[in-house]
């Protein structure tokens, strides 16, 4: 047999567990709460948008049923006319930049 034709076995002696260890990974995933409060995973973190646009759609809704028990019938005052309009202002923005930007950005 020539020597282009050899077949050259591996050498099967050396120990296995040197092949291992310059490929240790760390994947230990944290549980409780430090996996979502130090979290880089963008699924996590996509998740926590649409928790918090969930929880701020929450009070929005809760300042409109104010906004509109208030509107229900004239001369009924449940809340003070200058804190009606500034809920009004604040229920418009909680919506817009508390709600629907980060619901967005979650499912981005």
């Amino acid at each position: 047999m020539s020597k282009a034709t050899e077949v050259i076995s591996p050498d099967t002696s050396a120990p296995h567990g040197h092949l291992h260890d310059d490929h240790e990974h760390h994947d230990h995933i944290p549980k409780g709460i430090t996996r979502w409060l130090f979290t880089t995973n963008h699924k996590d973190i996509g998740t926590l948008y649409l928790w918090f646009a969930f929880i701020m759609f929450l009070v929005g809704g809760a300042m409109a049923m104010v906004i509109r028990a208030e509107l229900f019938q004239p001369g009924l005052q449940i809340v003070e006319p200058n804190f009606f309009n500034q809920m009004t202002t604040v229920h418009g923005l909680i919506m817009v930049f508390g709600a629907v930007m980060p619901a967005f950005t979650g499912l981005a």
